[in-house]
């Protein structure tokens, strides 16, 4: 792969054997990379990067950024001895190259990690309080509840706040609960997929890195280490702190890979990790004593997963980012919930809420929550700090049943509700796609009469109800814009294939 820039979704690359493809997403830190070859029909593949070779938007393998830019020859595979001009242009402005990327990861559904302006449509009331939200959260965390009925686009929302939270300088993660694997009484797959799933704001690409790259930063300072470490210091921490430690120690033994992947599975919560087995194993290597805790499914050790979280606010903090943004959408899944249940599921919503805000903030004693576990571990508490930079939103279906609970445990200003999308969004939606593409310097010559046609096909696709969220009303526009870019001859038979459509759904 071209080592001018990491690979990002939508990117355009060629495999030696099967062909030219295009990127749909970045594994195990960008090392392994899903991509749907053009040639090869079925399920996309997975391939180490170093397989690949990046393509330039015109279709070419591309070569250096500063080979490029500067036309240097290449002489028997070697850059050519020539001075380089910093200051020479780009055959293509940044802007126009984001704002490809951006379209090609609204072609696959996927909220694009550039132009954020150009898809929060009828959304800016909403991204406001959530900006305020962050900013009062630098100092000790936040908590909001987002409802929604289905398709009022709240999956998406999630993805917008994710996004302004990474560029507030926060770390972000993302899961989502569902009805066979994660589930509100199994509390660490909840914290696993939010551990694995952790974006940070320098990366460019916002690509999930899990805890890694913090525990590293982190690493590089001793006395850092010997705080979160020390059982009687104020900064201690009992599942950070060992890991800490021992992210320190074994870059300097040879052979440790393996103890380092185990490491990470440990304290991001992964079902093979052992903390017996592994402990054991680091004691034998390092000579050292540090002890890991057990981290278990039951559902009444929430408050040691709120407890990392916590931890991980601060830590990231302290290494100089501005502290962790959660979001968990219950895909629909939270508000179908009936009796037990229903009540693990509180136990859940109620844990979280008393480790973003301070009691003063919330309906009940967060004293009363369950604490189960061993003995070590009903010792701990829910919160790491009294104050931390720990956020955290959680996007329910609205169900009138379900809201009147969760309200006997927060504060009403601590909900907001989603208001579907009009027509007139869905149209100024296809406006700021288009304007995308003008942005991007497609070859298409858009303008007037395009935006006009969009709003005739948008207006009746959302009124019939064939458009009815956001996610799907992106891929419906990007859709019909690359017929109008790449067959035109198509479209006009297109659009009468969908009025005949919407007259029969109308009579």
């Amino acid at each position: 792969m071209s080592k001018t820039r990491a690979p990002r979704i939508g990117d355009r690359i060629r495999h030696p054997d099967w062909g030219a493809g295009k990127v749909l997403g970045l594994l195990r830190g960008g090392r392994m990379i899903r991509v749907e070859f053009d040639e090869m029909a079925g399920a996309p593949w997975e391939i180490p990067r170093d397989e690949l070779m990046m393509l330039s938007p015109e279709g070419s393998p591309e070569v250096s950024t500063l080979q490029e830019k500067n036309k240097i020859p290449i002489e028997d595979g070697e850059v050519a001895a020539h001075k380089v001009n910093e200051d020479a242009e780009s055959p293509l402005r940044e802007d126009s190259v984001t704002a490809r990327q951006a379209i090609e990861a609204l072609r696959l559904g996927v909220v694009p990690t550039s132009h954020l302006d150009a898809y929060t449509v009828g959304r800016d009331v909403e991204l406001a309080v959530i900006y305020l939200d962050l900013e009062s959260a630098t100092r000790d965390g936040g908590f909001r509840v987002v409802l929604g009925d289905y398709g009022t686009g709240k999956t998406h929302f999630l993805e917008m706040a994710e996004l302004l939270a990474l560029e507030k300088g926060f770390l972000a993660t993302r899961a989502t609960m569902d009805s066979r694997e994660v589930l509100p009484n199994k509390p660490r797959r909840i914290f696993h997929q939010l551990a694995r799933g952790i974006r940070y704001p320098d990366d460019p690409n916002f690509e999930p890195r899990g805890l890694k790259p913090l525990l590293e930063k982190a690493a590089d300072k001793v006395n850092l280490i010997r705080r979160w470490r020390g059982k009687n210091s104020p900064d201690y921490h009992p599942y950070l702190g060992p890991a800490l430690f021992y992210m320190a120690v074994l870059p300097a033994i040879e052979n440790n890979d393996d103890l380092l992947e185990r490491l990470l599975d440990w304290i991001e919560g992964s079902e093979v990790a052992s903390n017996l087995e592994l402990e054991t194993k680091l004691r034998r290597t390092t000579a050292a004593r540090a002890r890991l805790y057990a981290l278990k499914d039951f559902r009444t050790v929430t408050h040691l997963y709120t407890l990392i979280l916590g931890g991980i606010a601060e830590l990231a903090r302290q290494v100089g980012y501005k502290g962790l943004a959660i979001m968990l959408d219950e895909a629909e899944f939270y508000s179908v919930l009936r009796g037990r249940d229903r009540t693990f599921a509180d136990i859940l919503f109620r844990t979280f809420a008393a480790a973003c805000l301070p009691p003063s903030m919330i309906n009940f004693d967060p004293q009363v929550l369950p604490r189960g576990g061993q003995a070590i571990h009903r010792r701990f508490s829910y919160r790491y700090k009294k104050e931390q930079p720990l956020y955290c939103i959680f996007a329910l279906t609205h169900d009138p049943e379900g809201k009147a609970v969760l309200e006997k445990s927060l504060p009403g200003n601590r909900f907001m509700e989603l208001n579907p999308f009009g027509t007139a969004d869905y149209v100024t939606l296809s406006k700021r796609v288009l304007s995308l593409y003008e942005l991007a310097q497609t070859e298409l010559a858009l303008g007037k009469e395009l935006a006009s046609l969009m709003a005739k096909v948008i207006e009746p696709c959302h009124l019939y109800g064939l458009i009815d969220n956001p996610r799907q009303a992106l891929k419906f526009i990007t859709e019909v814009i690359d017929i109008t870019r790449h067959r035109p001859e198509s479209l006009k038979p297109m659009l009468a294939d969908l009025e005949r459509h919407l007259k029969s759904v109308q009579s």
